[in-house]
């Protein structure tokens, strides 16, 4: 794996309090992991709520079956089935029967309202089962309804998501259609480590459910951990995207990585300098388990610094545009929330003024460094405020924004 450190401004003035952000990249290069990759302990949390009758629960079976096939004799997997009630349609087990596993997975059959929270918890409950740290440990919740059987508080179900992935299992989850919660969906894949995926097409299943088993078939880091020990001029003020454990060192823990994987951490900063001349950042952290080589763990420790010079040429050419860039991307799927927001509320000339003032900024941008990524950006902003402007905002549209918010805070 390699690890890559940029700063925003490499140059700073002097006794003067300014933001500055650390952006860590890690890369893992696309390698062949198929024979060294670690077993997969997965449930399939499935709803069969009366609303998932006909094409959604015929390509929901077709899905699952397909990843079915590309599990072997290492791999643990079960499946739940809900709707006001929570049956174990297949006990966890080796995946090893796999036409038998089919077979009973082709017998589910829809019935009454959505129990998402007993569903989660019965997949949990087999994950555990089978557990082993060293496994990758998921939960797949897929749903096309609204929470509105036994746990339905989102902050509650939140804070159980939270409990489980600090025990090392960790959830994805499967918005289908148009009547979902997307917020709750969003939240609980982002709070269990996992991800998020919204389904408007349900002949598009089987390949999302490809893209999130691919992603578990070429795992190649677990247990990553980012640690930041500022020097004293120095405060640690947030890590985009993450809740941070403050303490002396500011800790974060990363999702897995896979085979052909970036992963982006933006760390913001206030600084002091108290002398011209170098200036020290603190030291960066960072660990994780090697898949590639029998969860060895590996360890990084890195110094940062800057300069502080009162010299205005230094200062104004020492900006890295690509911490900037990274930094606005992110500021740009937190603008999307806040406009999604002011939309809920009926404000659409607030919403519409939040999208179009990030689209001007991600102009100004553009037009410094040409990158690909800023004008798809842009692109995606600009139909976002059409939205607004014409009051379009449609239950699928909100969808559409917040799955886009989502991926981009994903690749963090």
């Amino acid at each position: 794996m390699q690890l890559d450190l940029s700063v925003s401004h490499k140059f700073l003035k002097p006794f003067e309090l300014q933001q500055v952000y650390l952006m860590l990249q890690l890369k893992q290069p696309k390698i062949e992991v198929a024979h060294e990759r670690s077993p997969i302990n997965v449930s399939f949390v499935l709803d069969r709520s009366g609303s998932m009758a006909g094409e959604k629960l015929a390509y929901t079976k077709k899905a699952v079956a397909f990843a079915l096939e590309h599990l072997d004799s290492r791999d643990d997997v079960s499946i739940v089935t809900f709707d006001d009630q929570v049956d174990v349609l297949i006990p966890a087990q080796k995946a090893v029967h796999k036409d038998q596993l089919i077979q009973v997975l082709h017998s589910i059959r829809s019935g009454g309202c959505t129990n998402l929270s007993g569903g989660l918890f019965k997949g949990v409950s087999l994950v555990k089962e089978k557990f082993e740290k060293e496994n990758i440990n998921r939960v797949l919740l897929l749903t096309d309804g609204l929470a509105n059987a036994g746990i339905t508080d989102p902050a509650k179900l939140l804070e159980k998501v939270k409990e489980i992935y600090s025990r090392n299992i960790s959830i994805s989850t499967f918005g289908v259609g148009d009547h979902f919660q997307e917020d709750l969906l969003v939240d609980m894949a982002e709070a269990g480590g996992g991800n998020f995926y919204y389904i408007s097409s349900p002949d598009t299943l089987p390949e999302i459910f490809n893209e999130e088993l691919q992603g578990l078939l070429n795992v190649t880091g677990q247990n990553l951990e980012l640690a930041i020990l500022p020097s004293e001029q120095v405060k640690v003020t947030g890590i985009l995207g993450y809740e941070p454990k403050w303490g002396p060192e500011t800790k974060i823990n990363l999702p897995d990585i896979y085979s052909g994987d970036t992963k982006t951490i933006l760390i913001e900063l206030t600084v002091s300098p108290q002398l011209i001349g170098k200036c020290s950042l603190g030291m960066v952290k960072f660990k994780y388990d090697d898949v590639l080589e029998s969860l060895s763990t590996v360890n990084f420790n890195i110094d940062v610094s800057v300069e502080a010079t009162n010299d205005p040429d230094m200062l104004n050419t020492g900006v890295d545009l690509k911490v900037v860039k990274e930094v606005e991307i992110f500021e740009t799927a937190r603008i999307k929330e806040e406009a999604m927001k002011q939309a809920d509320a009926g404000n659409f000339p607030m919403a519409s003024t939040l999208l179009n003032t990030q689209k001007d900024k991600l102009h100004n941008l553009y037009a410094s460094m040409q990158d690909s990524e800023v004008l798809e950006e842009i692109n995606k902003l600009e139909a976002n405020y059409q939205i607004m402007e014409s009051q379009n905002y449609t239950a699928a549209a909100r969808k559409e924004m917040k799955y886009t918010s989502h991926q981009t805070r994903r690749k963090r």
